[in-house]
């Protein structure tokens, strides 16, 4: 192979990494399909309970300026 086609590919190979180095996969942690789900629908209930607890305010702050008295 060229030299500067080997030097090109081996750039856009580290831009994409597909198959990183062994010493970058043992910095992720291992968890089995459960404790990654259930961390999953703890963030969930989190934007949940961020969200209600926004809500009232905002519906408040609607009604003031873009609906019409009654």
């Amino acid at each position: 192979m060229k030299p500067k086609i080997k030097t090109l590919l081996r750039g856009a190979g580290s831009l994409i990494d597909i198959f990183p180095r062994p010493e970058f996969r043992s910095r992720i942690a291992r968890k089995n399909a459960t404790e990654r789900m259930s961390e999953h629908w703890q963030r969930v209930g989190e934007s949940f309970r961020r969200v209600l607890a926004d809500f009232p305010h905002e519906q408040n702050s609607g009604q003031d300026s873009s609906s019409p008295a009654r």
